[in-house]
């Protein structure tokens, strides 16, 4: 049963998952401390060694949100189609993202649901531990949302000078550069309504191999007429630090991306093969605990 200090919302939260089930864990116990509860959460893995199922399964009675997983074969990094296999089963119009390595503030799902509108994208800014903090963060800390003894005062600085660009951007082009995408979409760290994903056919699954899929998302969601905003002040993620997915900061999609780009400026803001139209014949498992 849900806490009687908590209330629980029509909300789906999309996890996002590869390996390192020990980050998992904190991702599902933060999300399970918020003052306000989604209704349910989707741990869309792709395709992990490690043993996620059993994982899910001695973990979900600790929580009052449905759970559910869907898992797709490791075929390289599909993070891309991933998100995707988590929205098609999602059962509620009010998705949250919300990557494996991230932790909340107490309110940070309850800021989403209070500012949530339709053909708007609500969209954070994390705090980045660095490796040691990262170290010195415990699971009582996060039951808690007790993250100040952690957090440096220019970490804290630089999410509230990112707030204030943020809302500078969303005025500049409400009133006068009415073709910007800023604020920019970050995948991890956003939401949507589910409506308005269908309408752009949500991520594009042609992106494989790190980064630009959610760039990608953002521009097109703009071209559509959904435009992003940042809520956040004072509730925020928390980035945990692992090693980069990549190497020097290489996008191997660089050249699609920019050739989508100049598409998406023509009005082609629909991913060929997203939503209605899975790029990949493996199939996805579906399990609910």
């Amino acid at each position: 049963m849900t806490s009687k200090s908590k209330t629980q919302k029509p909300i789906t939260v999309i996890v996002s998952v590869f390996n390192r089930l020990d980050y998992l864990r904190k991702a599902l116990l933060s999300i399970q401390a918020q003052s306000v509860l989604p209704a349910e959460v989707v741990v869309t893995d792709d395709g992990s060694s490690e043993p996620v199922v059993d994982f899910l399964r001695e973990l979900a009675p600790r929580f009052d949100f449905k759970l559910k997983l869907a898992l797709q074969q490791d075929l390289g990094f599909r993070v891309a189609r991933c998100k995707n296999n988590g929205v098609r089963i999602a059962q509620n119009e009010f998705l949250i993202f919300w990557d494996q390595d991230v932790v909340g503030a107490r309110d940070y799902i309850k800021t989403y649901w209070d500012f949530r509108k339709q053909r708007h994208f609500l969209v954070s800014y994390p705090v980045r531990l660095d490796e040691q903090q990262t170290n010195y963060l415990t699971e009582e800390d996060i039951q808690a949302c007790r993250f100040d003894h952690l957090l440096r005062p220019e970490q804290m600085a630089k999410i509230k000078k990112q707030y204030r660009k943020d809302r500078f951007y969303y005025f500049l082009r409400k009133f006068i550069l009415k073709n910007d995408t800023r604020p920019k979409l970050r995948g991890g760290f956003f939401s949507v309504c589910k409506t308005d994903l269908i309408r752009v056919n949500g991520f594009d699954e042609n992106y494989q191999g790190w980064g630009n899929e959610d760039d990608d998302l953002g521009r097109r969601l703009y071209a559509s007429g959904v435009v992003g905003l940042n809520p956040f002040y004072d509730q925020f993620p928390i980035h945990l630090y692992h090693p980069p997915h990549h190497q020097n900061g290489e996008r191997v999609n660089q050249q699609y991306y920019l050739q989508r780009q100049r598409e998406i400026k023509e009005g082609k803001f629909k991913a060929e093969y997203g939503l209605d139209h899975t790029l990949g014949d493996d199939p996805v498992q579906i399990m609910e605990f």
